[in-house]
């Protein structure tokens, strides 16, 4: 097994504390120089990362993510705000909406089924798709609700409950800042996280989910 980050119960970087740190050929925080990382932001990715960790310290274990995704927004004078989001979340869409709109935000949209394009578009044959029994189904257009709300000036796209790999696309092609309210879990009430407090009790299947899968 090779030793990486999750694998370290030190949380020695944290401290700066580079005697508890693992050796320097699996440790990152020894192994490469802080100018490094620091290189790597620019004059708005400051920016942001100072909204962010003001936000988390405003609304540390009391502000929901909707609160501070909201707080993070204003800190950063972003009005308007993009919702990419699943039509299976629609009511919830619209609550968003409303919510963001009531505090002052003009508010774009667009659903996982923009542009009404057929599954068969990426190559997904009628007996693949959810319901094979009807003739087509309407793809999933992460690529186009991207471009879109880009097209549209959004500042800060907002996603919500994209299915695993149309969330990717998504964040490929968004062309602003995106951060995610919601990830589509349907089995897990949309919490993800329920699959890892239960990965060593009621879910232990996930520890074996490819080979009983795929074999």
């Amino acid at each position: 097994m090779i030793f990486t980050c999750a694998d370290c119960g030190t949380k020695a970087c944290e401290q700066m504390n580079y005697d508890k740190m693992p050796d320097a050929s699996v440790c990152i925080s020894k192994n490469i120089d802080q100018q490094w990382f620091k290189d790597k932001y620019n004059e708005e990715d400051i920016e942001i990362a100072h909204n962010a960790a003001v936000t988390e310290a405003a609304g540390y274990c009391h502000q929901t993510r909707l609160e501070e995704t909201m707080a993070f927004a204003y800190r950063m004078g972003y009005h308007k705000l993009g919702i990419a989001f699943c039509t299976g979340l629609s009511t919830e869409a619209a609550t968003l909406a409303g919510v963001l709109r009531d505090n002052g935000f003009e508010v774009e949209a667009a659903c996982c089924k923009c542009g009404a394009i057929p599954k068969a578009f990426v190559g997904v044959a009628q007996e693949e798709q959810l319901h094979p029994e009807r003739d087509f189904e309407i793809m999933c257009n992460p690529a186009g609700q991207a471009e879109y709300l880009s097209a549209k000036g959004c500042d800060l796209c907002i996603i919500l409950g994209l299915c695993v790999g149309h969330d990717t696309l998504f964040i490929r092609h968004c062309k602003t800042p995106v951060t995610v309210l919601s990830s589509k879990d349907r089995v897990m009430a949309h919490n993800p996280m329920g699959a890892l407090y239960q990965a060593d009790s009621y879910l232990r299947r996930v520890h074996t989910f490819i080979k009983d899968t795929f074999g």
